[in-house]
């Protein structure tokens, strides 16, 4: 399965992977950027640009945001193709 990107023509990158699930992980949750921004201690702008998949974020700054939206980080093994 393939994962295409919104505005690419080519699969999602990391970035845009990862900055979905933000996306995702806080609509589900009832918050706006705003608030995911000031419940992390993340700039509001930066959240903005990981979840749009056009900021280089670090493991400190996505743990800040996993740890407000009570998820945990995990690596997951690809599957064999």
């Amino acid at each position: 399965m393939r994962n295409v990107g919104l505005l690419s023509d080519g699969p999602m990158t990391h970035r845009q992977q990862i900055g979905s699930k933000i996306q995702e992980l806080r609509v589900q949750r009832g918050l706006s950027v705003r608030q995911l921004a000031e419940m992390s201690g993340v700039i509001y702008s930066n959240v903005s640009k990981i979840e749009n998949g056009r900021y280089n974020v670090s493991v400190d700054i996505l743990g800040k945001i996993a740890d407000a939206l009570g998820v945990e980080l995990t690596m997951i093994e690809k599957e064999a193709e």
